[in-house]
């Protein structure tokens, strides 16, 4: 590898190409804008590939194309097969194609004698899913990733518990269904009017798309390429199939905890981690989309919170100095933004090696607990209709439509009758949560088939209850989403909510709060209660939840926290 001085950052006098053809395997043309640095020497590059139009991606937060050129880099940003001005044909779930694209883009990259055949990539979303798929392909010229908010197989199944992501499925639908229309008018062949309205009001309003009854019953379009009813019964996989041991350079995986691929991300950080040691993680305080700033749902984290201020774009350049130029830099195994204490902090892995275990228990009352119970305590029930579910309010959801994601207060949620709610006394000192949360619930149902939310949460001391992180089990899917076990009324349950990962401090005078009930709609769809195929329900039961308490049945919080010594620190920036 290469490895050339870093020229000086100042006057940018870089030159720009549109449109440059990158041919690939088959004869396709892509066509890539191509950024290059002030000077006539080759340069290591850096490829961004997105299907939204390359010329609306050139200001990304995780990393401005601007900020790259000047640092010495040449920079690639391509429209995928079939978006705007690159050939061939788009289909929504290609990955297979989109590796080999990935692969071709690399080579044809490298061989360019504007670049010094060093070549990453980097960008969030769609833009990361074709970083890996591309890597496991092993293209020869390829030395470092950095995907951004995304996934590959499973990894986000344990998210969801089994139910379904209704903003990431009817998200797509959208999107996909738009494409298809205008294929079908460009082909000379127009949809009934009926469908183009259908389409346009699920586009205006897709809460309407989620309210639909029974969800497969959503779209139904000749030649679509994802059949829903396949996606519903598991038979088609949206995401890309995922082999890391294929993965042989270095990541640089970014994400904010109420990101949507949060949980996903960390856990491909960790298993990247357990096979090599060049493996990157950066988690700040974001959302999925739109910019990366100070302010997410109703509070802000301060300005160095922010991609900008908060150093991402230079995170990045110095995981590219290190690994595509080979020039030493500072890149610390993980960073991370510990909310509520305005600071980012660096481990040496996540979670930090230093957290501890806390249990804290769902009393009798509505308390929420340090200390065991030391008897058999009363249960707690709920009744829940699937006809009026818990509305989502925050939390790691895309906003689409009316949906807003991030930190926003449950107050109003906590009046209802379907809601548990847990509080504990004041914390005299702060308490820093940092890590995995999970909820351990002893539970029952009436119902074959049921769901159970949780939800993890900061009471502050003018008494808004404002969200950490929150998770759901469809209760089917208790022994895992490839297992089916339905519920024997009247039996009790131990079941293992997973509330995700998060790093936020409880200031002293500030309370911990758990919400239990059996929906968050329409973030996740509706459970009908009836144990039914789904996607094919439509009839909605109600079901008698009961949520146990006491010494044989002790419900509780699992929590990773870090002990009072390690918590004041130096504030870190970029």
């Amino acid at each position: 590898m290469s490895t050339p001085e870093v020229p000086q950052q100042g006057v940018r006098r870089e030159t720009i190409e549109r449109d440059v053809d990158t041919p690939m395997r088959d004869g396709a043309i892509l066509r890539a804008d191509v950024w290059r640095p002030a000077g006539n020497r080759p340069a290591p590059a850096l490829i961004y590939r997105a299907p939204y139009d390359k010329r609306r991606i050139t200001a990304l937060d995780v990393l401005p194309a601007a900020d790259a050129v000047a640092a010495g880099y040449a920079v690639v940003l391509q429209d995928t097969r079939g978006r705007f001005s690159s050939g061939g044909t788009w289909q929504p779930i290609m990955w297979d194609q989109e590796a080999l694209d990935t692969y071709d883009t690399v080579e044809w990259t490298a061989a360019q004698p504007w670049c010094d055949g060093n070549v990453g990539m980097v960008g969030p979303s769609y833009l990361g899913i074709v970083q890996w798929v591309g890597a496991m392909r092993q293209p020869p010229h390829l030395r470092a990733i950095a995907p951004a908010m995304c996934t590959v197989g499973g990894y986000d199944d344990q998210a969801s518990g089994g139910a379904i992501r209704l903003d990431h499925l009817v998200g797509w639908l959208v999107m996909m269904a738009a494409d298809w229309l205008q294929r079908r008018f460009t082909a000379g062949k127009p949809p009934a009017q009926q469908t183009v309205a259908a389409i346009a009001e699920y586009a205006h309003s897709p809460r309407r798309a989620m309210e639909q009854l029974p969800l497969a019953d959503i779209l139904h379009l000749p030649d679509f390429p994802l059949p829903l009813r396949d996606v519903l019964s598991g038979k088609a996989e949206m995401k890309p199939a995922c082999r890391l041991d294929a993965v042989r350079v270095p990541t640089l995986s970014v994400s904010g905890w109420y990101d949507v691929y949060s949980a996903a991300t960390i856990g491909l950080y960790q298993d990247m981690t357990a096979r090599s040691s060049s493996n990157h993680l950066v988690m700040g305080p974001w959302a999925h989309l739109g910019s990366l700033l100070p302010v997410q749902g109703e509070l802000n984290f301060g300005l160095i919170s922010g991609a900008r201020y908060g150093g991402l774009a230079q995170r990045h350049l110095a995981f590219f100095d290190r690994y595509v130029r080979g020039i030493e830099r500072d890149t610390p195994p993980v960073q991370y933004f510990l909310m509520g204490a305005g600071e980012w902090r660096t481990a040496s892995s996540w979670p930090p090696p230093e957290v501890q275990p806390q249990q804290w228990y769902l009393r009798d009352g509505g308390t929420l607990s340090s200390q065991p119970p030391e008897r058999e305590e009363p249960p707690a029930r709920y009744r829940y209709d699937p006809a009026d579910p818990v509305p989502s309010h925050g939390g790691r959801l895309l906003n689409l439509g009316d949906l807003v994601p991030g930190p926003l207060a449950q107050n109003h949620l906590e009046q209802r009758s379907d809601v548990l709610s847990y509080t504990s006394d004041v914390l005299p000192v702060a308490l820093d949560l940092v890590g995995p949360a999970r909820l351990r619930l002893y539970a029952e149902s009436s119902a074959p088939d049921t769901d159970f939310a949780a939800k993890l949460i900061d009471v502050f001391p003018d008494g808004r209850a404002v969200l950490i992180c929150d998770g759901i089990l469809r209760a089917r899917y208790r022994e895992g989403v490839g297992s089916e076990r339905p519920l024997r009324p009247g039996r009790v349950y131990e079941l293992d909510i997973d509330l995700g990962h998060t790093a936020w401090r409880l200031a002293p005078g500030h309370r911990l709060q758990a919400h239990v009930t059996s929906s968050n709609f329409p973030q996740f769809d509706r459970n009908l209660n009836t144990d039914g195929p789904i996607g094919e329900e439509s009839d909605p039961a109600v079901a008698e939840q009961t949520i146990h308490h006491g010494t044989e049945r002790p419900s509780r919080l699992e929590l990773t926290v870090l002990p009072a010594q390690t918590q004041p620190q130096t504030r870190t920036h970029a």
